[in-house]
């Protein structure tokens, strides 16, 4: 019961944190930062402002994850007193956001891609086709939040599997929860083939974005020297640090969104099959998820040199103005 209270702590935390660093990253990129193209400029407002986004749906439904022997259970664990097809509309929609977050990394290597290989086809970014773009990590968002709801609704037979455990781990009544579930096999062992479609459709979704995002960096990476020698030396170094900025982007969600759910969602197809035991309170590794939106606008800060200096400059006039106030005062 701790740790699953220390959950909701952590979810506040990562709101609020993500709330302030997001908002600022928006701010200082549309008003500041000059050295940028617009297609671009655009796309990492709009991830800035998807973060955002992600971490208000999390705060309210905050969704949770047990897993049991051979089921996993998905719930709000909300305190907001919501009627259950609302709260599991929230879990749904933040599955959504949950693999268009990752998905737009995809599209924002692709864009970088492009300007250091071929940049005239960068101007399939600019205008409607741009914002075509932007719309894209949607469609497989969607399609993830669709084979939960329709392919993990909850049952009598999973209920009554959960019930004692939920009860024990948290102290609520399963029928009582927003929930959706992942029950791979049936009482006789005989397979519930609704769960190993959801496993193919999720994995595929993950799989496809990632190999885009694994195939652009390396292409990058053992390339870059050669490609750079078109841009002048002030260019060459911007490319580079929105590289760098680019690569911590797609480790930091690897890290905080998909390496946590490895095997969350492995769990209940193995644990029957070797023979294990498993009552885990698994949400509590979603604690990581909400630190994703902060951390991902604070490391591109700190690499790009343009934003560092912007920081830095606001940071000493803002000090040097609270010197001179204290001067003043002082006379």
């Amino acid at each position: 019961m701790f740790m699953f209270k220390l959950f909701g702590f952590f979810t506040a935390f990562g709101f609020f944190s993500g709330c302030i660093a997001n908002s600022l990253f928006i701010f200082i990129t549309i008003k500041y930062i000059k050295n940028i193209s617009v297609p671009y400029k655009r796309m990492i407002v709009v991830f800035a402002a998807l973060g955002l986004m992600f971490s208000g749906f999390e705060a309210i439904s905050k969704p949770f994850t047990h897993n049991y022997n051979g089921t996993l259970l998905y719930f709000s664990a909300t305190n907001f007193q919501l009627p259950i097809n609302i709260s599991n509309a929230f879990i749904t929609v933040w599955s959504c956001f949950y693999l268009t977050t990752f998905s737009f990394i995809s599209v924002l290597f692709i864009y970088r891609y492009l300007c250091l290989f071929d940049s005239s086809k960068t101007r399939f970014f600019e205008g409607f086709k741009g914002g075509l773009w932007m719309l894209y990590p949607l469609l497989p968002g969607i399609c993830y939040a669709s084979t939960i709801k329709y392919l993990c609704a909850p049952n009598d037979y999973t209920d009554e599997y959960v019930r004692d455990s939920v009860a024990e781990n948290y102290g609520l009544n399963v029928s009582e929860l927003a929930r959706f579930s992942l029950t791979p096999y049936n009482s006789d062992g005989s397979v519930i083939h609704t769960s190993i479609i959801f496993l193919l459709i999720a994995s595929s979704l993950i799989n496809f974005h990632f190999s885009i995002i694994i195939f652009c960096s390396l292409k990058m990476h053992f390339n870059m020297k050669k490609e750079l020698e078109k841009f002048s030396v002030q260019n060459q170094n911007l490319q580079r640090q929105y590289f760098i900025a680019l690569v911590i982007q797609a480790l930091v969600p690897t890290m905080f969104l998909i390496t946590p759910a490895v095997p969350i969602l492995i769990a209940p197809f193995l644990a029957p099959i070797v023979g294990i035991e498993v009552d885990w309170q698994s949400g509590n590794l979603y604690s990581l998820v909400g630190f994703y939106p902060p951390c991902d606008c604070i490391s591109v800060a700190l690499v790009v040199s343009e934003y560092r200096n912007i920081i830095k400059n606001k940071i000493s006039m803002c000090c040097k103005n609270n010197a001179q106030v204290s001067v003043i005062n002082s006379l």
